[in-house]
């Protein structure tokens, strides 16, 4: 019953997140047989909130700069988190924040399953901001629910890790190249003015066939 009013609330969360923002998110989880998390990834040293769930690693990348303002529509992230359990279900949160302004919750994630210190229990999302994030910089938020009892479990942003902090983001919309417009002046004097070039080049060309003189072929009797 926990796990079905979840479920429930799960999407209407998603449901209210369609109606702020425009996004396209793909998700993908690791499991046995998959791609560990990169030993690269940064290691997390602080977090907002934790209790026996905790962030472990985060890896980010921005791209998509069309209009090559240095804004980014979009973004990738993968976190690994670890647990005190043998095992632990959870679902997590996505939302962005600039300063003065309300966070936009912009994804929820499907349920999965964290296994202690496992780096194949990763999760990661592939987003594409299409529209409602106005050019700025961002801070991006993460949560971590329990996927019975929906408590919060932990939560980090930019304000504890600097990865996660003044993200450079605008929308698909307003990620458009700029139009370049090449003005020609003169308009239709230009026009007038070509013709009246193409009339002299004929005029001259006829005249210089009429001067010139006729040439006869010698016919033998």
């Amino acid at each position: 019953m926990k796990l079905l009013l979840c479920t429930l609330l799960l999407f209407s969360v998603c449901s209210l997140s369609a109606e702020q923002a425009v996004i396209t998110t793909l998700e993908q989880r690791g499991a046995e047989g998959v791609a560990q998390m990169e030993s690269s990834a940064g290691l997390v040293t602080a977090q907002s909130y934790s209790t026996d769930v905790w962030f472990h690693r985060l890896e980010l990348e921005l791209s998509g700069d069309n209009n090559n303002n240095g804004f980014y529509h979009q973004l990738y992230l993968k976190f690994d988190a670890n647990t005190n359990r043998a095992s632990q279900a959870v679902w997590a949160e996505f939302s962005l924040q600039r300063i003065g302004r309300p966070e936009q919750l912009f994804y929820v994630s499907s349920i999965f399953s964290l296994y202690r210190h496992s780096s194949n229990d990763w999760l990661a999302i592939d987003t594409t901001l299409e529209d409602s994030f106005a050019t700025g910089y961002y801070d991006l938020i993460i949560r971590l629910y329990d996927a019975n009892s929906g408590w919060l479990l932990a939560e980090i942003s930019g304000y504890d890790e600097l990865i996660l902090a003044d993200l450079p983001l605008e929308d698909y919309q307003r990620d458009r190249p700029a139009i370049v417009v090449v003005e020609t002046h003169g308009g239709s004097l230009g026009i007038l003015a070509l013709l009246g070039l193409v009339a002299v080049f004929w005029q001259r060309r006829s005249r210089g066939a009429m001067s010139r003189p006729a040439r006869f072929t010698n016919k033998k009797p």
